[in-house]
């Protein structure tokens, strides 16, 4: 049985004052169902949401999302922090290939925009270990600064060698209308932006915002019905570990339950430029030179998390349709053409959990 991306809907990443969580989530999916030729009442909803306990006082999130779209559907919220995305489409799939439902709603929403920085980090610390991290004070942001002085020391590159992770997806996201942060930056500005903590400066972190985004995945049998995706997600893959200075156990991991297959297209969750390096040398590139050959690859022509912007739980959601987009040609921004497979990588913050979806025309 194919799993097919039947129809998805997203807003741009920015910040909604104004808006509730709620709210959010019911514009995205009314949107969806519209580009339905008839409607459906999904037999599963899944809320892909991170923080909603902290930032906006709320549990019970998918019953009320659920409910005010008007379906009795049984629903879920799947939290696994800023992996949220990807864990809720590794259980979608999982679902539908098992036969116990033929529709899956999975909305992605999150709000980061109402709190100053020092608030926000205090959500965020939840992403460390309570006992040996959190506790002592280590954000990850730091954690992510001494991710890069190890590297820096192991392949012997200096600072310039991140700057380009920075300016090509600034240069992408300038082209995607779904970006938060839609402008150019030159090399100088990123290399002399503010420190945020020693060398890790401000254009190495992605800037977080609020998003919705909503996809509804099917069997093949109904997508024929509903809708006319022509985009398949043919394998998802999981796995967990512990953090390393210059390697993501997680992501290597799943990367080889999944075969390492052949892609055309890569999404990946580049929230830090350091990241952005392991993630890519994970998947193949070369260790200590993976940011000088991703250009002229097409990588997160979105403009990835440091340009499109940082939506928490819910970015694995728009890195979904991002791809989904791209393969069948539909994506407003840079295109990559003739694609025919594509991999989306949706990790946490650090990458003690990865989900890679891999989709097909």
């Amino acid at each position: 049985m194919e799993v097919v991306v039947s129809s998805y809907s997203m807003i741009r990443v920015d910040r909604y004052y104004e808006a509730s969580l709620t709210e959010l989530g019911l514009a995205a999916a009314k949107s969806l169902f519209e580009n339905l030729k008839e409607k459906v009442e999904p037999d599963v909803v899944l809320i892909a949401n991170g923080y909603s306990e902290k930032t906006a006082n709320q549990v019970l999130l998918s019953s009320k999302i659920t409910r005010a779209l008007g379906f009795g559907s049984p629903s879920f919220r799947v939290e696994s922090g800023d992996a949220s995305g990807g864990a809720s489409i590794y259980t979608a799939y999982k679902m539908i290939k098992s036969g116990s439902v033929k529709t899956a709603l999975i909305i992605g929403a999150e709000k980061l925009s109402d709190f100053p920085s020092s608030y926000l980090n205090e959500i965020l610390l939840q992403n460390m270990e309570e006992e040996y991290e959190s506790r002592v004070g280590i954000l990850p942001q730091s954690y992510s600064a001494l991710r890069m002085k190890s590297y820096m020391k192991k392949y012997g590159v200096d600072y310039d060698y991140f700057v380009n992770w920075p300016y090509l997806m600034h240069k992408y996201g300038s082209e995607n209308p779904y970006a938060y942060l839609k402008f150019q930056v030159d090399r100088d500005t990123a290399k002399n932006s503010q420190l945020v903590s020693e060398p890790l400066r401000l254009f190495d972190t992605a800037a977080r915002a609020d998003g919705v985004a909503a996809v509804l995945l099917a069997s093949e049998e109904v997508a024929k019905k509903i809708g006319e995706g022509d985009v398949k997600v043919k394998e998802v893959s999981s796995s967990s570990g512990h953090l390393e200075m210059d390697r993501i156990p997680s992501l290597r991991g799943a990367f080889a339950k999944m075969g390492k297959p052949k892609f055309d297209y890569l999404e990946i969750h580049d929230s830090y430029s350091i990241q952005a390096a392991l993630i890519l040398e994970e998947l193949g590139f070369t260790r200590g030179r993976s940011l000088e050959e991703v250009e002229g690859v097409p990588v997160n022509f979105s403009g990835g998390l440091k340009s499109r912007g940082y939506p928490g739980g819910a970015t694995g959601i728009y890195q979904l349709i991002e791809a989904a987009m791209q393969l069948s040609g539909d994506f407003p921004g840079r295109r990559v053409q003739g694609a025919e497979k594509a991999l989306v990588v949706s990790t946490d913050d650090l990458g003690y959990s990865s989900f890679l979806a891999y989709l097909s025309r």
